[in-house]
């Protein structure tokens, strides 16, 4: 992997907009359409997956019990990404950048160890996650310059996700939930499509040019932007998480 650099200077996500539960909250209830597992339950892995799988769609359209806005598109209002000496040498921002395609992942794996509130989960998606919004760059890519501000899309196919939950029990009100501490966000991706509109103050001919060399060379690009696109939905997923976790009491997620 290419040397990386990244830094998320600021990162505000629509679905985390609202302010979080007071810490002297009554205990919200999970929607009745939400599956449920037992903790004991030898077929534990199926019965989350299931569960999981079964939520996607409660979650793409909102949860306002919860306090969770619509998930598809995810909305990322500042995503910026830096990165210092190596071949690809740039300061990308992204605004009003939108996340189309959640709607079509398929939960293909949970592993969960409830006792030290983990839980693991990979997906993949059926549909191409598409990135729309605005940017402005300026740096240089591998050996060419680049410079321009516009519109935006990505295209990212064969989409896979790897998630690594991480959290700690607290006690409200002498009720048991967990709190999320963690949550890792990884991609892989079978190719990336890249286009950006008004490179080099609308020079065509050289941002048509600029565009077909970054898709010649997308691998290269993907490794590093990766990082912070990870970074940025890591953090907008944890919080996202903690609207559930924090607000249902954990034995009521988890039965015994």
């Amino acid at each position: 992997m290419l040397p990386v650099r990244s830094s998320i200077l600021f990162l505000c996500c629509a679905v985390i907009s609202q302010v979080a539960s007071a810490p002297n909250s009554p205990p919200a209830k999970l929607p009745k359409t939400f599956k449920r597992c037992k903790k004991l339950d030898p077929n534990l892995p199926d019965c989350l997956r299931t569960a999981v799988q079964g939520v996607i769609p409660e979650f793409v359209k909102g949860v306002p019990s919860l306090g969770v806005l619509p998930l598809d598109p995810l909305e990322l209002k500042t995503l910026v990404i830096e990165q210092g000496d190596g071949p690809v040498s740039i300061k990308l921002d992204f605004k009003d950048l939108f996340i189309h395609g959640i709607a079509s992942a398929v939960i293909t794996s949970v592993t969960s160890n409830l006792k030290n509130y983990t839980i693991n989960l990979t997906a993949e998606l059926k549909k191409p996650i598409i990135l729309d919004g605005m940017y402005n760059v300026h740096g240089k890519v591998l050996i060419l310059p680049i410079t321009g501000t516009g519109k935006c899309k990505l295209v990212l196919e064969g989409f896979r996700a790897k998630i690594g939950i991480k959290g700690k029990a607290i006690t409200k009100n002498g009720i048991k939930y967990m709190e999320v501490q963690t949550f890792k966000f990884g991609l892989s991706t079978t190719k990336l499509r890249v286009k950006l509109e008004n490179l080099f103050n609308g020079d065509k001919a050289l941002g048509d040019n600029m565009n077909v060399f970054l898709n010649e060379n997308w691998e290269d690009i993907l490794k590093e932007l990766q990082p912070g696109f990870e970074d940025s939905l890591s953090q907008a997923f944890l919080e996202i998480s903690n609207r559930v976790f924090t607000k249902v009491p954990f034995d009521q997620i988890f039965l015994d």
